[in-house]
């Protein structure tokens, strides 16, 4: 047993003792080239002698050293490509595509190319800048894919802005723009510029790219009247549930109309939280 305490107490006091040093990870020929090929920069630490450099670099840390800039998929270099971050192969695949007449219509477009990774699409598309021929269109935009008028932006109503008018924003392509307008009718409109971030395919970077062109009137948000609204139209126009569509009507025929939005409060099954949620698609007449 004193044995035994000893050597527990020897471990125990061990690592007071003695503390192994470790070097410096280190990159070979090899890891060098892929890095290089990669677009990846190594940052070497100068604290290992001579003698440990002819086959090895000693690195503190790798870092990604890709670019974001303004750029036409149909008109960059490969070298361009290159500095996005791309790799070699799918740069290949692009330059193949547009040789053969292929043509980038819409930043969404990008996703289509054989072997381009979602992560790489979901970074560059904000900065997709695909000139337009078309003179009818080149109104919208200057020379940094801003919306123009005048030299000024163009703010739009979220709850009116048509599908062309969310395409002179930046970074929203026709795709995206399709979504934002089909989420809008869907919930029955807009009631804050958030709910513009929550549509599938607005990320955090195209958002702030636009948001301060996005401005909100809630007397332009479409209203549906509890007084004549059906179950059906109170459950997909509004998006509640069934139960609770149901009960808004039961109650408006047993007691009469609604004199306003707030006698739904009435409803065991409208909570605080639902009610705030609804009432700006509700009116009473």
């Amino acid at each position: 047993m004193i044995i035994l305490l000893l050597l527990i107490i020897l471990f125990a006091a061990a690592p007071y003792f003695y503390s192994p040093k470790f070097k410096p990870p280190v990159i070979s020929k090899a890891m060098n080239e892929f890095l290089e090929k990669n677009n990846i920069v190594a940052v070497v630490k100068d604290t290992v002698s001579e003698n440990e450099r002819p086959s090895y670099t000693p690195v503190e840390k790798i870092v990604n050293k890709h670019e974001t800039f303004a750029f036409d998929p149909n008109t960059i270099s490969e070298n361009d490509w290159k500095r996005l971050g791309i790799s070699d192969k799918t740069i290949h695949t692009i330059i193949n595509y547009r040789s053969k007449g292929g043509k980038f219509k819409s930043a969404e477009d990008i996703r289509k190319i054989w072997g381009f990774k979602k992560e790489d699409a979901e970074r560059l598309i904000p900065f997709v800048h695909i000139e337009n021929t078309n003179s009818a269109n080149k109104k919208y935009f200057d020379g940094n894919r801003q919306p123009v008028t005048g030299g000024k932006a163009i703010p739009i109503d979220i709850n009116t802005a048509t599908f062309e008018e969310w395409r002179t924003l930046p970074g929203i392509s026709e795709g995206l723009a399709n979504r934002i307008v089909m989420y809008r009718e869907r919930i029955g409109g807009f009631i804050s510029k958030e709910q513009v971030h929550k549509t599938y395919g607005v990320s955090d970077s195209v958002f702030g790219l636009i948001e301060p062109y996005l401005t909100v009137d809630l007397s332009s948000v479409p209203k549906l009247n509890i007084n004549t609204a059906s179950a059906y139209e109170l459950r997909n126009k509004i998006n509640i549930p069934d139960a609770v569509a149901r009960s808004i009507i039961i109650y408006r025929q047993q007691y009469g109309n609604y004199q306003m939005v707030s006698d739904l409060k009435k409803i065991v099954f409208i909570h605080d939280t639902l009610y705030q949620r609804i009432a700006p698609y509700l009116k009473a007449e």
